[in-house]
């Protein structure tokens, strides 16, 4: 089996388009030609703690960017009107707006509290970010303040040894208050976790108030791991070692930008959204810049008009489509072609088959411990797993089988989960001559190159031609979405 890995193959690519996009993408003048889709993409200042306040905020602006959340350092907490003054001043002759700021710690001390809150007014912030303490107190008063000044506090996770380690933490001690305690999502810290990032959008729903976007990657290598342990501080040391993990430039790790985003956007998260980049402190401009170049590509994955592709399935009906055994297994609902029952293949045979080659998306969800497929090159065939062509794997959790969603089934797998259950996210296919890539709401898991002399293995033929395509059914226990099913054939 291949090295479980998001972005092994894709890196080289998106380094390339990365720098293309530094080039290209200059700070925006009108939402129409903005390269982030209408997020407020900012910088967590922390980020740029190697700089006082005034270069920090200069790298900012010459960033492209225009809101900030602060971190003290860079802006110490302080109501006295002049000190007031002086950050607006500050901030208004940079072009920066000032969004949020944290982390705060709260208790039960309301003299303090209130500080925090009346320098959040003074200072017009959306959102505190906070690490309270876990007990009643705390909350009882954060439940007055926030409604009293109308600002929310956003609970910021930690990671593994944490007091909000899980969002399950969160959960706990928001549930029943005021609907302005919310949280901070640090995509980073929660990969620290274990936990994915989309999920957690998810069930917090509008409870976000803000989002720190940063990435994590495992070292499955020993050789890597010791390499690294030579070179890292203390801190990233005992992150490494105990939890196998490192932060890295966002979009070379674990973290899933597309759908992160896309989760925001379905909760209509119209705040501040906060890149933070907490390696390389003393010359981090050139890493924070290909993170942002990494925003910008999700953004534009997100917003593709996908010019060439054609719908094959009209969301509607089966026709232009031939379901084999077991017919009962397949329903169309709510927009979406829905497969749960015995083994059954619903195979495309409209005018545009066969295809060569091509590029396929599809959208697709799978409820908790199912199994699915979407086949390339096969041909109809009235019962049993298709015999030609490719099967790429649709399977999140699915416990019986250990090939992940993004697998070329049995040729090239992947072992790796990238997509959370009950998960819309786009399957993308592209054959074009030897070569297949599957991509993973953008980010490609597998590239198999078909090698020269190639054969058939044994009862699947699993060999680069041409046919048509098919859906799988796999087993009663498994349920499996697909909708928007559009193609364009290539040269």
């Amino acid at each position: 089996m291949r090295q479980p890995s998001f972005t092994s193959s894709f890196l080289p690519q998106m380094l390339s388009f990365a720098a293309c996009c530094l080039l290209v993408c200059p700070a925006v003048t009108s939402a129409s030609d903005d390269p982030y889709g209408g997020f407020k993409m900012g910088i967590q200042s922390y980020s740029l703690r190697g700089y006082p306040v005034e270069e920090a905020l200069k790298h900012s602006e010459e960033l492209g960017l225009t809101y900030w959340e602060a971190y003290s350092k860079h802006l110490p907490m302080s109501t006295l009107p002049s000190h007031i003054e002086d950050q607006k001043k500050l901030l208004a002759g940079s072009g920066i707006t000032l969004d949020a700021y944290g982390v705060v710690g709260f208790d039960s001390n309301e003299t303090k509290a209130r500080e925090v809150f009346d320098y959040a007014k003074a200072m017009g912030l959306l959102s505190i970010s906070a690490n309270p303490k876990k007990d009643e107190a705390t909350f009882a008063l954060l439940d007055r303040l926030v409604e009293e000044y109308q600002i929310p506090i956003a609970i910021h996770n930690h990671g593994p040894g944490a007091d909000y380690d899980k969002v399950d933490d969160v959960l706990k001690w928001v549930d029943g208050r005021s609907p302005l305690i919310g949280a901070c999502v640090d995509t980073g810290h929660y990969l620290r976790s274990n936990e994915d990032p989309v999920e957690v959008i998810q069930k917090l729903g509008k409870r976000v108030y803000g989002v720190h976007l940063k990435d994590v990657r495992t070292i499955y290598s020993d050789e890597e791991k010791a390499t690294l342990l030579e070179s890292l501080p203390p801190n990233r040391k005992k992150h490494l070692e105990q939890e196998g993990k490192i932060f890295t430039i966002l979009g070379e790790g674990e973290l899933n930008v597309v759908g992160v985003l896309r989760a925001l956007r379905n909760i209509d998260f119209d705040r501040n959204l906060s890149l933070e980049y907490e390696e390389n402190p003393e010359n981090p401009l050139s890493d924070i810049e290909l993170c942002l170049a990494e925003v910008r590509r999700a953004v534009a994955y997100l917003d593709d008009e996908e010019e060439g592709f054609v719908q094959i399935w009209d969301g509607e009906t089966f026709d232009d489509w031939t379901i084999n055994e077991s017919p009962e297994t397949w329903k169309i609902a709510d927009g979406a072609i829905i497969c749960n029952g015995p083994r059954s293949h619903v195979f495309y045979t409209g005018d545009l088959a066969p295809f060569e080659n091509f590029e396929l998306k599809v959208d697709v969800m799978a409820e908790p411990n199912s199994n699915g497929g979407i086949y390339f090159h096969t041909a109809y065939q009235d019962e049993g797993w298709p015999k030609a062509g490719f099967e790429t794997q649709v399977n999140n959790t699915y416990h019986k089988d250990p090939r992940k969603t993004g697998s070329l089934y049995a040729v090239d797998d992947v072992n790796e989960q990238h997509i959370p259950d009950n998960t819309w996210w786009t399957q993308h296919i592209i054959v074009n001559g030897k070569n297949v890539k599957i991509l993973v709401d953008g980010k490609v898991v597998t590239d198999y190159t078909e090698p020269d002399g190639q054969k058939a293995q044994q009862g699947f033929d699993r060999l680069i031609g041409k046919g048509t395509f098919a859906l799988q059914g796999h087993d009663p226990g498994s349920t499996v979405h697909f909708k928007n099913i559009r193609v364009k054939k290539l040269p």
